[in-house]
């Protein structure tokens, strides 16, 4: 059977990735060249695909991850079903679900996930679910990072393929000054909501 341009790209990753990865069982972090030379042997597959890593000796987690894009979450599955079995890795396709953290910071803003709320934004014509976020005392120069923190934070609250498919999109916004408790929901909360508006658009079918 002839392979294609893509399968030969995965392959190669997987033998960068085993000739490298006693590299990365060492590090601390992703700032080592090791972590670029397996980053750039995986976008060789696409250039939009990323790799996260926890380093333990004997026990790591590789996750290979497409940010959020569902129209790479098929190649992604493929990737890692092509693995080798390697000895002291657990391969993971997308980020899994871990629950919310308690707090998540990004270029230094740092978000209480406690502190957050939101409003569902849908309309009848569609079935989409857009989420609009508030920080309390959020400063407009810093609502990006804010937003791309509690990007990271959903990521890893619901997991990269629940919240990708359950979720159209998202904007953060100061929380108001006059807003009352029950004004909006929890974000703690939002896999609830998710699934009562799952039950909500199933129809009932009586036999």
């Amino acid at each position: 059977m002839t392979m294609t341009p893509t399968d030969r790209a995965i392959s190669d990753f997987w033998r960068v990735f085993q000739r490298h990865k006693d590299g990365l069982e060492s590090l601390s972090s992703a700032d080592n060249p090791t972590y670029d030379i397996v980053l750039e042997q995986l976008q060789h597959i696409h250039p939009r695909l990323y790799f996260e890593f926890s380093s333990n000796p004997g026990a790591s987690e590789l996750i290979i991850t497409a940010d959020g894009d569902r129209s790479l979450f098929d190649l992604v599955d493929s990737i890692v079903s092509a693995s080798p079995v390697i000895r002291g890795w657990v391969v993971f396709a997308l980020k899994p679900k871990h629950g919310f953290p308690v707090a998540v910071t990004w270029e230094g803003v740092r978000v209480r996930i406690a502190d957050i709320v939101f409003e569902a934004l849908e309309t009848e014509r569609s079935k989409d679910l857009f989420i609009r976020m508030y920080v309390p005392g959020i400063a407009s120069e810093t609502a990006d990072d804010a937003h791309n923190a509690l990007l990271r934070a959903l990521d890893h609250a619901l997991g990269e393929r629940e919240f990708a498919e359950a979720v159209q999109g998202t904007e953060v916004f100061r929380l108001p000054d006059d807003a009352a408790k029950d004004d909006y929901i929890p974000l703690t909360d939002l896999e609830a909501f998710i699934n009562w508006r799952k039950g909500r658009q199933t129809p009932n079918v009586e036999h």
